[in-house]
């Protein structure tokens, strides 16, 4: 991270900028939260999407602010757009440099090419699809740099809240994948990724018990068919979702934390 005096530096530049610039990058975290949906919401967008079973996608994420504590990555998903693999790829090999030459970010986060689990998606706060050097993909939501190093880095299983206002559901009869955690709250797996495990399926999902070798004690992984529908939504008015990564880079929401889902699975 740069020192106190490169910051203060920065900022005295951005100042001379632009009053915008001051909050997307020397603003407090509350104020780059703030101003990342502002400038990125698009009034009356939304997105609902059907028939989500396996759905690929994939998130490019640039972060701005500093130092590391007020840092904010906005999250695009190409849902609704577009996630070529070659592009994505193309993008990861070089760690997204040229993007973030182009959008001036301090760093940007590449979520490689991921599945949906669930059955029906909508998203209420959209921005812009944008294209990102053949990944077409849409502001969804905003998160502190922080958190999402604790929340989806690598194996950590430590859920942090992430900004997004959006839902899931689960139809009934459908097969979901969970991790049990000892004080009764249970993630439900909301996409997989074969970036650790090459061959992963949508069919192989059941037989991933077997393979943890990093689950903090206590926790469990379980499967399970649905006996009723499952609805995933943040609460308002933060709509802060408690998400976090297996050691398999597949991703959990968490339900049993508050009202976010209609009962805990």
């Amino acid at each position: 991270m740069k020192s106190i005096r490169d910051s203060l530096q920065k900022c005295a530049v951005l100042a001379a900028v632009s009053s915008a610039l001051i909050v997307a990058g020397c603003g407090s975290l509350e104020q780059n939260m703030a101003e990342s949906a502002k400038k990125n919401i698009v009034p009356g967008k939304t997105i609902h999407l059907t028939d989500m079973h396996d759905y690929p996608f994939c998130e490019i994420a640039p972060i701005f602010g500093f130092p590391e504590s007020a840092a904010v990555a906005e999250f695009y998903n190409s849902t609704g757009g577009s996630c070529p693999p070659d592009k994505i790829a193309a993008i990861a090999a070089n760690k997204g440099e040229s993007i973030k030459k182009a959008m001036g970010a301090e760093a940007i986060f590449i979520n490689p090419l991921c599945h949906w689990t669930f059955n029906e998606f909508w998203v209420f706060e959209v921005g812009e699809l944008r294209d990102f050097e053949g990944v077409e993909a849409s502001w969804m939501g905003v998160v502190p740099v922080e958190v999402m190093k604790k929340a989806v880095g690598r194996g950590h299983y430590h859920p942090g809240q992430i900004r997004r206002n959006n839902t899931f559901k689960f139809d009934k009869g459908e097969t979901v994948y969970l991790l049990d955690m000892p004080d009764g709250k249970v993630l439900v797996m909301q996409s997989w990724t074969t970036e650790v495990i090459k061959d992963q399926t949508r069919a192989k999902l059941k037989d991933l018990g077997s393979q943890f070798k990093e689950l903090p004690p206590g926790w469990k992984f379980r499967v399970k068919v649905l006996d009723r529908d499952l609805t995933v939504h943040a609460p308002a008015p933060n709509y802060g979702a408690w998400v976090t990564q297996d050691e398999f880079n597949n991703t959990y929401q968490g339900c049993g934390y508050d009202t976010a889902c209609n009962y805990t699975p």
